[in-house]
């Protein structure tokens, strides 16, 4: 019913290489790590913003949807209505 046989240990021979690696072997994977960052943050043009801020001031949606299917955080929009007083007062910040 039990298997009485010992398992022998895992090796992590590879895990200890990797463990040891230099700071000279990291620089590299960080700069990569940072160019696939700046690659993946997007860049809204003027018509964008305010298409997408005037989506959401229609109500016909919520905010969260709006951003979701924009591919934008809801703070980034709330961001972009920020300066404007007016846009403001009509949601009721």
């Amino acid at each position: 019913m039990f298997n009485s046989a010992k398992k022998s240990p895992p090796n992590h021979s590879k895990t200890a290489q990797s463990a040891s690696t230099t700071t000279s072997e990291r620089k590299p994977i960080l700069s990569i790590i940072k160019d696939i960052q700046r690659q993946t943050r997007r860049q809204y043009s003027a018509e964008e913003k305010i298409r997408i801020v005037l989506e959401g001031l229609q109500g016909e949606q919520s905010v969260a949807e709006i951003c979701r299917r924009a591919g934008l955080n809801a703070n980034i929009y709330y961001r972009w209505i920020g300066p404007i007083p007016m846009i403001q007062a009509t949601t009721g910040e």
